[in-house]
């Protein structure tokens, strides 16, 4: 209970570091995603597997299996249920998502899932409850990885599946955020604005190999792509990522790094490795 407490001051206090720094623009992220490009653009999109980008396409099918639980973060509309009951039809999923209208429209549309208000700070389930915790396009524009991803650890029980936009050396550079990026879609004016989140390659890897209890398998797949125009960033490309933990037990020694094909070369710490 206390470490929970604990975990619930520290997400406060980041709240308060992180606003104050700039990360949090004109509007907060609930009113942002909450926009109208933005709720439409996740009606229309992203709701079938042809949907995904080559990299989502990976890891997702290996780690679905009948029955399997799954919590989706930051669902939107709810499209990443009708992808996933496509790969695999009976899966217990739940979906959440911090913006009302849109756990709305995914509850007219898909009213055999069930969906909730909720952020991935204080995931209101037990320890190990799901098998797969998904969570892609969150932590693009969510600069508080540290805190997210072990909430997301903590309740699952098989796999964690993320997504995240990385770059080697990124303390050593001239310009290291923070970063914007423009909530127009396919309006004609920009909405709202959120942080663009950029991580340092190596501070990651590093980071989730000392998650507890150690992961028992660590992979990545991903590619060097061309940032959007809504990014306002010094940087041409990143390094779009997908990671995919495995949960480790107590016995858990040693972590199976495979991380080839991520066109980067990770320096990891040797405690760890």
């Amino acid at each position: 209970v206390a470490t929970r407490s604990g975990r619930r001051l520290l997400s406060a206090l980041s709240r308060l570091i992180i606003y104050c720094k700039g990360w949090y623009c004109s509007v907060d992220r609930t009113n942002a995603w909450g926009q109208a490009s933005a709720l439409d653009f996740y009606s229309k999109h992203r709701h079938e597997a042809s949907d995904l980008y080559p990299s989502e396409q990976v890891f997702l099918p290996r780690v679905l299996f009948p029955g399997a639980k799954v919590l989706d973060i930051g669902c939107a509309s709810g499209g990443f249920f009708n992808i996933m009951r496509s790969m695999e039809p009976s899966i217990e999923y739940v979906g959440m998502d911090i913006v009302a209208d849109a756990i709305k429209l995914a509850q007219n549309r898909y009213p055999e899932a069930r969906f909730m208000l909720a952020d991935g700070f204080e995931i209101p389930f037990d320890d190990g409850h799901f098998d797969l915790v998904h969570c892609t396009s969150v932590l693009n524009n969510e600069p508080r990885y540290q805190e997210l991803l072990p909430e997301m650890y903590r309740v699952s029980n098989r796999f964690v599946l993320t997504d995240m936009r990385l770059l080697k050396n990124l303390e050593t550079m001239e310009n290291t955020g923070p970063f914007y990026y423009d909530i127009q879609f396919e309006g004609e004016s920009q909405e709202a604005t959120v942080p663009y989140v950029v991580n340092d390659a190596d501070e990651v890897v590093n980071y989730l190999l000392g998650l507890e209890p150690r992961p028992q398998a660590l992979r990545g797949t991903g590619y060097f792509h061309t940032v959007s125009p809504m990014a306002r960033i010094p940087f041409t490309e990143v390094c779009m990522s997908i990671l995919l933990i495995q949960k480790g037990r107590s016995e858990t020694e040693k972590t199976l790094l495979d991380l080839k094909d991520l066109p980067l070369e990770f320096a990891i710490n040797s405690a760890l490795a």
